[in-house]
């Protein structure tokens, strides 16, 4: 269990790196041993978050490469955001790994416990997000995305919120695939979170109430 706070305020035209560089495992709260390094800023409609991987010699072992496929079966870097201080039941997922394919995806969560979830697709080309990957070593990814609000918020034409809910999260692989065809569990990955989710022996990302808070000045 862990006492961080999970608030964070974020003025215009700034950057702001996330004080946490370790994030917590999924189920307990421990804090992971791989470093994880989180940079935002928001400019105007567009909210950008810069991310480092490190601890991570089996990222190459990664073999999604198309957009909206399963992504969460190996590593990703992934962000989940709604507009609001509540507690969220609809949110944007959004899922980027090593090989810079993204997923992009509107949940609806009714249940404290994920149960009833539904999910639907968003083209990304649709949402107007950019991303990259910006850098691989031999266990390290970096990368970037640029977030435009507005999409977030369900809306064109709505304002800029001055407050949303989020959360940040990683899947790291924990030991080499014979299998081209591998899939994370608990046996083989970390499932890692900013604010952790305290899911308990499996591992599980959505749930909302555990979402930080972003502040925009």
């Amino acid at each position: 269990m862990t006492a961080d706070t999970y608030e964070i305020t974020l003025p215009d035209h700034h950057w702001l790196s996330l004080p946490q560089k370790y994030f917590r495992e999924a189920g307990d709260g421990a804090e992971a041993t791989q470093e994880t390094l989180v940079r935002l800023r928001q400019d105007g409609d567009i909210l950008t978050v810069e991310f480092e991987c490190h601890g991570n010699p089996f990222w190459r072992q990664n073999t999604y490469k198309e957009d909206n496929t399963s992504l969460w079966k190996q590593e990703v870097f992934e962000i989940f955001i709604a507009a609001g201080e509540a507690t969220p039941s609809r949110y944007i997922e959004l899922e980027i790994n090593p090989n810079d394919a993204l997923f992009v995806g509107s949940v609806h969560n009714p249940g404290p416990q994920g149960d009833g979830i539904k999910l639907t697709m968003v083209p990304p080309k649709e949402s107007g997000i950019s991303h990259k990957i910006t850098q691989t070593t031999a266990s390290t990814w970096r990368g970037e995305l640029h977030i435009p609000l507005k999409f977030v918020n369900g809306s064109a034409g709505d304002a800029v919120d001055s407050v949303y809910r989020v959360n940040f999260y990683r899947i790291v692989l924990l030991e080499p695939q014979a299998d081209p065809n591998w899939e994370c569990t608990p046996e083989n990955s970390s499932f890692q979170c900013w604010s952790p989710t305290l899911s308990g022996a499996k591992p599980h990302f959505h749930r909302p109430e555990r979402f930080g808070v972003l502040r925009l000045l």
